[in-house]
């Protein structure tokens, strides 16, 4: 920071010049500090929120109308914190997408393209100010020391966004969308479903466009694909990181009997592992150690063993008619293996050991994605038709469910995934119903998917935010 001659505060003299509409703010002095630019990387851009935004009874002060203030930088790139004054709680999300002025909630607001627009609508910015704004936060919405925002958090959450072709970026220390990685490549949706991180790059499925994608976390460029993956589902990776295993899509028509073995290095298909016969081999789970893989067969009622050493079908658990095992989870020390029956509407355990029932747990209907605390003595299964996150406690060798979590805007629960220290819990909703009613809508857009995060501690919803359309399966990338 440059030595300062003369200390003042821009905020202060821009929101009493605000109070008249002939005021205007003089030029800074040639020696400057941030706080005269309130953090901003302009006086242009600065000027331009506390004229129009951070004023008395707007968002500013103890006022900050929807939860959001611009009194300075640090405070716009927060967020919001309560979008619909109490009628969702905890409801919020980001303003500002640094480098995607098309999707950051400010510009659409300058521009009018998100209704409700009152008060709003009072606003009158010139096309000058609105380009300063725009150009500012595709230029990376840079601070004074012009450093974007969001550039080390302690651990991110990738969401995939069907919908959308796009992967929503959570920065995991504010809980806002800090970027958005494109991933549309078709004239028609390519429908991103699963995410896994690994070694510094992300491997995504895309369904309709039959591909599983590496790309770089850095820059978020696509560094290699793989092609021909029909309806490409689940993801699994080595423990190596040498190789990825990748299913089917639970969408697809029940005519698939394998799954592929793919090297994630060179981004080449190993191999087609074949399966007895045809179905929807959906969800897949490895053994910490890497030699076994269930497969779960949806349509099929039963679950396929791998051997992962050598690629190899070994056998068939075969489940009861109309079971419909959609999802599968290991524990982390490798000895049971966790279904969720969507057709009975169950968790099933199973023992690795034996590859054989040990217990069946009733949960609210349609459980999905499956996330187990380290220690594997927490599980936590979202329900796609109950709108609740199951919890089911482990006690040695006994499961109980003891917990439903629910939030009112919870819509068609999807994805979820814990943590490193298992502090919290992250679970994507896909809004498809449009049952969720966002408080601000887009023009052009469907309904948004959601992020709701869970603190495990008290089991509570303690923020709940806005993604693309379509919210589907996630992984949190420390």
């Amino acid at each position: 920071m440059r030595k300062i001659k003369v200390i003042s505060s821009l905020f202060a003299l821009l929101i009493l010049t605000a109070c008249s509409s002939e005021s205007t703010p003089p030029a800074p002095p040639d020696e400057i500090v941030d706080e005269m630019y309130n953090g901003f990387e302009s006086y242009d851009v600065a000027e331009i929120f506390a004229k129009n935004c951070a004023t008395s009874g707007c968002h500013t002060g103890d006022t900050q109308a929807g939860g959001l203030s611009i009194e300075n930088y640090t405070q716009l790139m927060k967020g919001t914190t309560n979008r619909s004054s109490g009628t969702i709680p905890n409801y919020g999300g980001e303003d500002i997408i640094p480098k995607n002025s098309g999707k950051s909630f400010v510009y659409q607001f300058i521009t009018g393209n998100i209704t409700p627009i009152a008060p709003h609508d009072v606003i009158s910015l010139t096309q000058e100010q609105i380009n300063t704004i725009k150009l500012w936060i595709d230029n990376g919405a840079k601070n004074f020391d012009g450093q974007s925002p969001f550039q080390n958090p302690s651990y991110s959450v990738l969401v995939c966004n069907q919908a959308s072709d796009a992967v929503s970026v959570i920065d995991g220390d504010g809980n806002v969308v800090s970027s958005i990685i494109d991933l549309d490549f078709l004239q028609v949706t390519d429908s991103p479903h699963m995410i896994k991180e690994r070694d510094g790059f992300i491997y995504v499925t895309l369904i309709a466009a039959g591909k599983l994608l590496k790309i770089d976390t850095n820059d978020h460029l696509v560094k290699g694909e793989v092609m021909g993956i029909t309806k490409a589902g689940m993801i699994q990776i080595s423990p190596d990181g040498t190789k990825a295993y990748v299913s089917r899509s639970s969408t697809s028509d029940p005519i698939f009997s394998s799954v592929f073995v793919v090297n994630i290095q060179n981004m080449t298909t190993i191999k087609e592992i074949l399966l007895p016969a045809p179905g929807v081999p959906h969800g897949i789970a490895l053994t910490p150690d890497g030699s076994k893989l269930y497969v779960a067969n949806l349509t099929l009622d039963r679950i396929s063993i791998i051997d992962a050493v050598n690629d190899e079908f070994v056998d068939d658990i075969v489940l009861p008619t109309h079971t419909e095992p959609m999802q599968a989870a290991i524990s982390p020390d490798g000895n049971y293996l966790y279904i969720s029956a969507r057709g009975t509407n169950k968790l099933l355990v199973f023992n690795t050991s034996a590859d054989t029932l040990i217990t069946e747990i009733q949960v609210a209907a349609g459980p999905m994605h499956i996330a187990i605390s380290s220690d594997g003595n927490k599980i936590y299964v979202p329900s796609m038709v109950g709108n609740v996150v199951n919890v089911i406690t482990k006690n040695g060798t006994s499961w109980t469910k003891t917990n439903e979590i629910s939030h009112p805007g919870f819509s068609m629960l999807h994805g979820s995934g814990l943590t490193q220290d298992d502090r919290y819990l992250y679970v994507s909703s896909r809004n498809t119903n449009g049952n969720f009613v966002p408080h601000f809508s887009v023009t052009g857009e469907g309904p948004p998917g959601t992020i709701g995060i869970i603190d495990t501690q008290t089991e509570e919803v303690i923020k709940f935010i806005e993604i693309e359309q379509h919210g589907a399966g996630l992984t949190i990338m420390n």
